[in-house]
């Protein structure tokens, strides 16, 4: 189970684990979701998947911060870029200001920013690592590359956060 990427949430490298292209698919959940485009760029438990035309506009900034692992989809071929920056390797996890409830769910999330940017894409062992967290520079490119299929949010504590919370900022 360690070798699974779907199953294993913290930041590890894949690199030497896979010989083939991985195949991924994009089925759809309901009738709804059948006409619904392949996004270029998605995130799902902390990893990005990234089609070609993302990958040309994102991987030479954010290719320092993780490592990629060639797919196939629908015949087409595509990334999982798997970020290996952890916020608190770099001290960059603000403990005062980071909380969780009783249950143990994170309810706010901060980070010390001077610490962390030097990471266009990190992740944080205090939410299990399951969400995403990018520098402005990486928003710019996704939005300057009319790339699409995420939203940025400033609610960092909300990792069940979506596109029609009213913190969200942009749609992709």
């Amino acid at each position: 189970m360690e070798l699974r990427i779907d199953m294993w949430n913290s930041p590890r490298t894949y690199k030497d684990v896979f010989d083939e292209i991985l195949r991924v698919s994009f089925k759809p959940l309901s009738k709804q979701s059948e006409k619904l485009a392949i996004p270029d760029v998605s995130v799902l438990q902390g990893r990005l998947f990234l089609s070609s035309k993302a990958h040309s506009v994102l991987s030479n900034l954010i290719k320092p911060d993780g490592e990629f692992l060639k797919v196939n989809f629908d015949g087409e071929d595509g990334y999982i870029f798997t970020p290996l920056c952890v916020a608190e390797k770099l001290g960059g996890l603000d403990i005062q200001l980071s909380r969780k409830n009783e249950w143990g769910d994170v309810e706010s999330l901060s980070f010390h920013e001077e610490k962390v940017k030097g990471c266009a894409l990190f992740r944080c062992e205090y939410d299990m690592f399951m969400s995403l967290h990018c520098q402005q520079v990486v928003k710019d490119a996704i939005e300057k590359g009319g790339l699409k299929g995420v939203f940025f949010t400033t609610d960092l504590g909300n990792i069940f956060s979506n596109q029609f919370d009213g913190n969200i900022r942009d749609t992709n």
